[in-house]
């Protein structure tokens, strides 16, 4: 076993990683409270008292299977990579990332902890890496697909929203394209791939990236590794089809959790305008999804604030306009509870979960070795 992969399979949950992910977590609900702060409070909860749970919980169950779903993308790669690990347990690694994802900066937290899980399971990293990139580029298409079409709606999503929002929306939507584009470029160019390992290696020369020296050959590896994936995804069209079907699914059912979430405040939408409200709350998340705070925290609550109000004005007719803010916060507060702090919740049972079942498995090994030590 190489260097690397010693050293991702050490425990990342050690005290400072777990004080920092508790710092991360006060970080989201203080940014929570002051996007709410910024709003007539008074007027919020008065919305909320007319709460109708029914559609309340129909949005739960919407979440529920939203979940549910998110996982069979991974478990179907891991299969067609025929990686010896147990459907279950795939399932249940895909479950964390959820948890990961939503308490650390710009999403960043899901893939490397997966890819230890996976190393404690026995899946060797460039194995792992190979299928977490592969569903990162499902899910990114997936997203960016969902988000293109919000463009279609963009004056209805738009034309109530404070002037300062539009350039976020427009930065946001050009870099979330970018990515995806660049991704694909990395993926399918090894021409690309050479100039910029050469211009990495190039930036070592200097003083100032003298830092940068030691992390090129992981860089380099990790080029390597996207091209891999691609490879894997020409090599075995049915199982990605099949993998991006279940995401198109499982996102249908999370961006239309709003669309009960609006029924829930008395807002009357017609069963005919559920595409549009889908489309809306991915337009609200692509929007700021670079915003480097734990979940886009304060700025996914302020965008989709922005869109909902839009939103509801155009269900319900411009009369509204003056009392429409508390009523499209009231149904962001709802919406974010659901989608960000409910799922998180559930994602970090099976955290829990994991790290309860791999620790007694890594102590009866050890009890074993000890053992066969003595024999």
């Amino acid at each position: 076993m190489d260097n690397n992969e010693k050293n991702t399979q050490k425990n990342p949950l050690n005290v400072k990683k777990v004080i920092l992910f508790v710092i991360y977590g006060i970080v989201a609900l203080c940014l929570f409270f002051t996007v709410l702060s910024f709003n007539d409070l008074p007027s919020i909860f008065e919305q909320l008292k007319t709460v109708d749970l029914k559609y309340v919980l129909l949005a739960m169950l919407f979440l529920l299977i939203y979940m549910a779903s998110y996982p069979l993308s991974l478990c179907l790669l891991t299969k067609a990579k025929k990686s010896k690990i147990p459907f279950a347990l795939t399932y249940s690694i895909a479950m964390t990332e959820h948890f990961f994802n939503g308490i650390t900066p710009l999403a960043t937290g899901g893939q490397p902890f997966q890819a230890h899980s996976y190393a404690r399971a026995k899946i060797k990293i460039s194995e792992s890496t190979g299928l977490l990139l592969t569903n990162l580029i499902i899910y990114m298409l997936v997203t960016t697909g969902y988000s293109l079409l919000g463009i279609f709606y963009f004056g209805k999503f738009t034309r109530h929203v404070d002037p300062v929002w539009v350039p976020i929306i427009i930065v946001g939507y050009v870099l979330n394209f970018a990515v995806l584009v660049v991704m694909f470029s990395l993926g399918t160019s090894k021409r690309l791939r050479g100039l910029l390992v050469k211009f990495i290696y190039f930036l070592c020369k200097f003083r100032i990236f003298k830092w940068l020296k030691p992390k090129a050959e992981d860089v380099k590896e990790y080029f390597e590794q996207v091209q891999a994936a691609f490879s894997d995804l020409a090599k075995k069209k049915g199982y990605f089809l099949l993998a991006l079907l279940t995401k198109i699914f499982s996102f249908a059912f999370f961006y239309g959790s709003t669309f009960f979430i609006l029924h829930a405040l008395g807002i009357k939408v017609a069963p005919s305008q559920f595409f549009m409200v889908l489309c809306a709350t991915s337009f609200a998340i692509t929007a700021v999804g670079f915003i480097p705070t734990p979940g886009a925290s304060g700025g996914v609550e302020g965008s989709a604030s922005q869109v909902f109000k839009s939103v509801i004005i155009f269900i319900v007719g411009e009369s509204i306009i003056a009392t429409v803010a508390p009523m499209a916060t009231g149904v962001m507060l709802i919406w974010r509870l659901l989608s960000y702090y409910f799922v998180m919740a559930i994602s970090l049972i099976f955290v829990v979960f994991n790290e309860i079942c791999f620790s007694i498995k890594e102590k009866n090994e050890r009890k074993r070795q000890l053992q066969e030590e003595n024999q």
